[in-house]
């Protein structure tokens, strides 16, 4: 998104706030934001319009819902736990990062922590508080715990258990074959959930030298990812079964319900949760678990740390370290674990 979409974005959504509610338009009539007339629910509102919107309004669907339930997270803990944003004290703040961290993982708990802290500067840059809290917001130092690595195998059979998630009568085969090709895509490539949802027929190519399929990811970055024959044969006959049950849609994962658009991440989701139903398997996990163990089975495969990088999109080399730093703790363990049978 240029800067001058993102501009008339902008415009529109604060129009569309501030025009449903006439006590936010008058908050920002000043030569500063006032935010004394408002609740908390309208600060939270206001501060999501005019400090994060700018920000986030050229970020994945899945990236703004995240920031979106941090927000709500922050909400429900003020309105329940605290005396409103206003009243907020240094131990409410030493509360809430607790809560945080008891709840979360450690990245989502950072995130969390983080979105705090925009707010509280935000109130205090804006007079509504005298002092800035968030200097007392502190990223908790519980050390991220130790995942089992999925093995291929057990990953392979529940990818080829999508297919089988699928319960309604109407167009069943076409519904079967369309969670099959998504079950094996997300196998055999290494995508993000996101760059999935967003993959059209027009993406794949049937070179003579290579089949590739082209993936959008993060920052607006494409990547060839090189695919096996039988992903192109997957998607081809789903391609073919769509115009025979005349369905329309650009997209592999299309919808069921909303013509010419993509499933949502939470359809995603759940097809995923219900393809391990017959698998006995403690942890919860997401779609990104197949990202995950493609990475991890690369790495474990002797592949150079940087085509790893290179080949799934990471930005920065340290985050695939990490999957290689997790795998040599893994098989330490392991190690350790025969020893002393």
């Amino acid at each position: 998104m240029n800067l001058e979409r993102k501009q008339q974005a902008f415009e529109v959504a604060l129009r569309e706030l501030t025009g449903a509610n006439p006590k936010l338009a008058e908050a920002l009539r000043k030569d500063h934001i006032d935010l004394k007339t408002l609740t908390d629910i309208e600060i939270i509102e206001l501060f999501w319009a005019t400090e994060l919107f700018p920000i986030y309004a050229d970020k994945s669907p899945h990236t703004r819902r995240a920031y979106k339930l941090d927000l709500e997270f922050i909400l429900n803990f003020v309105m329940t736990k605290t005396d409103g944003l206003k009243g907020l004290t240094v131990l409410d703040i030493h509360r809430y990062l607790f809560e945080v961290n008891e709840q979360y993982a450690p990245r989502t708990a950072q995130r969390k922590n983080h979105m705090l802290k925009r707010l509280l500067t935000y109130l205090h840059v804006n007079q509504y508080h005298l002092h800035n809290l968030s200097f007392h917001v502190k990223n908790q130092q519980r050390p991220e715990l130790l995942r089992r690595e999925v093995d291929f195998d057990e990953i392979e059979r529940i990818a080829e258990s999508f297919r089988y998630t699928v319960k309604r009568a109407q167009k069943k085969e076409l519904m079967e074959l369309r969670n099959e090709t998504i079950g094996y895509l997300l196998l055999t490539t290494g995508m993000r959930a996101t760059e999935l949802l967003s993959l059209k027929f027009t993406d794949f190519n049937n070179a003579q030298q290579a089949r590739y399929v082209k993936v959008k990811g993060k920052r607006n970055k494409w990547r060839r990812i090189l695919i096996t024959k039988k992903t192109y044969y997957l998607v081809n006959r789903l391609e073919t079964l769509m115009m025979i049950e005349e369905v329309s849609s650009p997209f592999i994962a299309f919808s069921s319900k909303k013509n010419d658009s993509a499933m949502t991440y939470e359809s995603l989701r759940l097809i995923t949760c219900k393809a391990i139903e017959h698998f006995e398997v403690e942890e919860k996990f997401s779609p990104h678990w197949f990202r995950r163990a493609y990475i991890t089975k690369l790495l474990a495969d002797g592949n150079p740390l940087i085509s790893v990088m290179q080949l799934v999109g990471h930005e920065s080399i340290s985050t695939t370290n990490d999957y290689l730093q997790s795998l040599n703790r893994q098989k330490t363990i392991e190690h350790l674990n025969v020893n002393f049978k």
